[in-house]
């Protein structure tokens, strides 16, 4: 009846609206996940509804009204179901006590909240001594978590550290006497990492924490060493940082893998079951994940190295390998083998050798005298996957055998003296341990140690043909021939580089060289001490490169000569430098002053010295006093042909100069002189003295001796000429001129032509004197005087000429004169007209004037030497006798 009573109550509710709220609420929390657990049963309310009902869920920090968490779940209605709900709390649950409180929501009814559920194993009794939590815990890294410090009543925190950071001036929370931190964790070192609070005490407590990754697998990789078990491999991810409990585990298959150290897991296998699959777990305290892989297991044979290898019948070139195979189910395993053969500094040589179960191998190919590691290794024949390990080295060495036959060379020195030279058999051409070389010429022999590979065989060996063996304890190498080369004087040595110290030669093919060529190189001035090395080319070549040998900055003499059935023949020389470089030595300067220029000379480099073909040199001057670095330069080309350099026109000043030589390897070090210039004027002056001081002296002399020899020389350049020799005394018969006087029997008459004179005023013009005007003959006639001994001009118009051949009478006409007439005569020509004052009496310009003055006679006679124009104007003396103007007779041979 009670219970009738109770259920009608329950329904009426219902009806109205309204939900009772949950029963038999219970909730607990576990530290270690930080999880709370709660459960309940419906109330009798919900009895019969079909519909889904909602719970409600708010989690709170015991003394707190603040929410922490709220959550909502929908679940079918069950009064015989106790229900369950779960929560991770960021906040580890010793920090703070922790409750509960829920309801029911259905359809538009909602029940009460119930009263707040402390959760159990939440809290801490701050009472007792200092706590920080959560102790031992593992984080994600990057992630936020939270840690709190719990303090004894009374104390106060002074400072909260990670990693040794404090985390004091971080935002954090006090709640009654928890302290609650947020922290961003970072990923630890193997050890994990330690947090710190400390009391204003002195009073503190750590905690450890770990922080690592989801786990990873990558390169998941299972395969069979012995077909009876597979091994799994794998390379663990970002997770690996954390070791012992906090590691990352695996299980294979389900099976819990016993060497992660590895990486490895192990797991028996039938190899004939065709494909299988395998699957790895992977986990940590944070998360797990799972990878798998699948193959046939025939398909994945990574076979184990060979165990216990071994060497036997060894000879001088072949020798056996065995070795041992652990496992018997590789017996029916075809494989292929790799045999590693290594000799000392000749790097590796690798054969292969195939079969079932194979597990010996024949050495062959070795080289004699020779010490040989010897390592296999096999893989499956059938399909392959990849090669198995390497077994133990094992080590042998094989027999002697005779020397190969000696690479030798004949060359002549610049003292023609011949010498074989020839190359030192190596480890492997000796085959053995040599005793000597032995050569042989003529009947003649030579035992020479094995260290020694140079002979001088003289000057009178040109035509011996030599020859030279090796040999050791198993007998002499077969022997090799050589002539001295023949050596023609018209070949020419060219010059060439190379890059590097690689040198290209080639060349134009030689009819002669019937077994090929023979190219020999040897530092300049090396030849003499057996520095020659040498190479054989084929025939079919005409170019080749010299890789090695060649030292940088070394001049060589490279020669190329035909290998023919004789001595071989020169066919091409060169100078040569593997590698240029820049000069190593400054030359030797001199400086000179030369006027105002500068001469500089310098000498040659040593050879050694200049490791390079010199192609110049560089000269740079400047001002000693100049700041400014405004330097000049100038460049010689050439080499060895041109060492100086004239540097004109400088002024007065003291200047630097800067001269260094270049290759095509670069410009070497420079050699710095000075010179101070002087100025040259004292010099000109000093020449110019002694000019005229020479000058002076000359005339003096050249006047001396004219003085000395005046009488020679006068006779020599100016002999004097006889004066005329008139006689006046003697007066008969004398034809009477006016001027002469000359006794009849004196005057030879000859026949010339006459001059007719008329009076017209013509005009005369010489360079000295102004125009004149004089009375001068302008006709010739061919008259004959009537009376010859008549010498009076006034007798008659016509005067007698018998001494002059030719009278020129030049000027223009006045007053309509008619023109001048010359006549040109053979015989006499008369002097030019010259100015002369000798008439001065002579004032009139007419020929009446001048018969006058003729007349006065001899004693009385003066010439005139000033003779003036009507104008008072000088004029040429007419009278003259030595004048073109004179019209005096000239006396004719006695």
């Amino acid at each position: 009846m009670i219970a009738s009573l109770l259920l009608s109550a329950l329904l009426f509710k219902a009806v109205q609206g309204t939900l009772n709220k949950p029963l038999r609420i219970d909730a607990r929390g576990d530290s270690r996940s930080k999880m709370i657990h709660v459960s309940w049963t419906d109330e009798p309310s919900l009895l019969g509804t079909l519909e889904n009902v909602t719970y409600d869920f708010e989690v709170y920090y015991t003394g707190q009204n603040e929410t922490v968490h709220r959550d909502s779940v929908e679940i079918r209605s069950n009064l015989t179901v106790t229900h369950n709900w779960q929560w991770i709390s960021p906040l580890p649950l010793e920090c703070l006590p922790h409750s509960v409180k829920l309801r029911v929501r259905h359809l538009n009814n909602v029940s009460e909240w119930t009263d707040h559920r402390k959760v159990s194993g939440s809290g801490y009794d701050h009472s007792s001594k200092m706590m920080i939590y959560p102790q031992d815990d593992v984080a994600l890294a990057d992630s936020k978590n939270k840690f709190c410090c719990i303090i004894p009543y009374g104390t106060n925190i002074s400072d909260f550290t990670y990693n040794g950071q404090s985390m004091q001036s971080m935002n954090h929370t006090h709640i009654d006497q928890t302290y609650i931190f947020d922290v961003t964790m970072e990923p630890s070192t193997s050890g994990g990492d330690e947090l710190y609070c400390e009391l204003n005490n002195g009073v503190g407590d750590g905690s450890t924490v770990f922080v690592t990754f989801i786990p990873e697998v990558d390169n998941l990789t299972c395969e069979t060493r012995n077909l009876r078990v597979v091994e799994c491999s794998w390379t663990q991810g970002q997770d690996k940082n954390l070791k012992g409990r906090q590691a990352t585990r695996y299980t294979l298959n389900g099976s819990p893998c016993e060497t992660i150290e590895h990486r490895r897991c192990a797991i028996g296998i039938d190899p004939n079951q065709g494909e299988l699959v395998w699957k790895l777990t992977a986990q940590n305290n944070i998360s797990n994940t799972s990878f798998t892989d699948s193959a046939d297991p025939r398909h994945r044979v990574y076979l184990r190295a060979p165990q216990h290898p071994s060497t036997s019948q060894i000879n001088s070139r072949n020798a056996s390998l065995q070795w041992h195979w652990p496992d018997a189910d590789l017996g029916s395993l075809p494989m292929r083998c790799q045999v590693k053969r290594t000799r000392p500094n000749k790097g590796e040589d690798v054969r292969e050798e195939t079969g079932v179960g194979l597990h010996s191998v024949a050495l062959r190919e070795l080289h004699p005298y020779t010490r040989y590691s010897v390592q296999v290794r096999c893989t499956s024949g059938e399909h392959f996957w990849r090669w198995g390990d390497w077994s133990e080295k094992v080590s042998f060495e094989t027999k002697e055998d005779i020397p190969q036959a000696v690479d030798v060379w004949m060359t002549v020195d610049s003292k023609n003296r011949s010498f074989v030279v020839w190359k030192k058999l190596a480890a492997e051409q000796s085959h053995g341990k040599l005793t000597k070389y032995q050569l042989s010429w003529d009947g003649s022999d030579k035992g020479l140690e094995p260290t020694e590979h140079c002979y001088n065989m003289g000057t009178a060996s040109a035509d011996k043909r030599v020859s030279i063996t090796a040999l050791n304890t198993a007998g002499p190498s077969q022997p090799s021939t050589i002539m001295a080369p023949s050596q023609p004087a018209d070949v020419e040595t060219t010059r060439v580089s190379g890059t590097g110290g690689s040198l290209g030669l080639s060349w134009d093919s030689g009819a002669g060289a019937s077994c090929g060529y023979v190219l020999d190189w040897f530092p300049v001035g090396g030849q003499d001490d057996c520095s020659i090395q040498w190479i054989k080319i084929p025939a079919a070549n005409t170019s080749t490169r010299i890789n090695s040998g060649l030292e940088d900055g070394v001049r060589y003499t490279v020669s190329l000569y035909a290998c023919t059935l004789d001595a071989p023949e020169l066919l091409q020389r060169w100078e040569a430098y593997g590698q240029e470089q820049a000069p190593a030595e400054a030359p030797t300067v001199h400086a000179v002053q030369d006027g105002q220029d500068v001469l500089l000379t310098w000498d040659e480099i040593a050879l050694e010295k200049q490791r390079g073909f010199i192609m110049g040199y560089m000269i740079n001057y400047s001002l000693s006093s100049s700041s400014t670095g405004q330097d000049k330069t100038e460049i010689v080309n050439g080499s060895e042909s041109r060492m100086e350099k004239r540097i004109p026109n400088l002024r007065a000043d003291t200047y630097v100069f800067r001269i260094s030589a270049f290759t095509s390897g670069g410009e070497g070090p420079a050699t710095t002189t000075t010179v101070t210039l002087t100025s040259q004027a004292y010099k000109i002056i000093v020449i110019s003295i002694i000019s005229l001081g020479g000058v002076v002296t000359l005339v003096l002399l050249s006047t001396i001796l004219c003085y000395r020899k005046r009488a020679w020389l006068k006779g020599k350049v100016y002999p004097d000429i006889p004066a005329p020799q008139l006689d006046w005394s003697n007066t008969k018969g004398i034809h009477d001129c006016g001027l002469f006087k000359i006794p009849d029997e004196q005057v030879e008459y000859m026949m010339a032509p006459s001059l007719k004179v008329n009076d017209v005023s013509l005009k005369v013009t010489n360079n000295v004197t102004p125009n004149v005007y004089m009375p001068l003959y302008t006709n010739v006639t061919d008259l004959q005087p009537s009376d010859p001994t008549d010498g009076d001009f006034g007798s008659s118009p016509l005067l007698e000429n018998p001494t002059y051949n030719r009278l020129v009478v030049s000027g223009t006409a006045v007053d309509d004169a008619p023109p001048a007439t010359t006549v040109d005569i053979e015989g006499y020509k008369p002097q030019e007209l010259r100015t002369s004052p000798l008439l001065a009496s002579c004032v009139d310009s007419s020929y009446q004037a001048l018969e006058d003055v003729c007349r006065r006679g001899p004693p009385q006679m003066t010439w005139n030497t000033h003779l003036e124009s009507d104008n008072n104007i000088p004029v040429g003396l007419v009278g003259d006798p030595i004048s073109v103007n004179s019209s005096q007779r000239l006396l004719g041979n006695p």
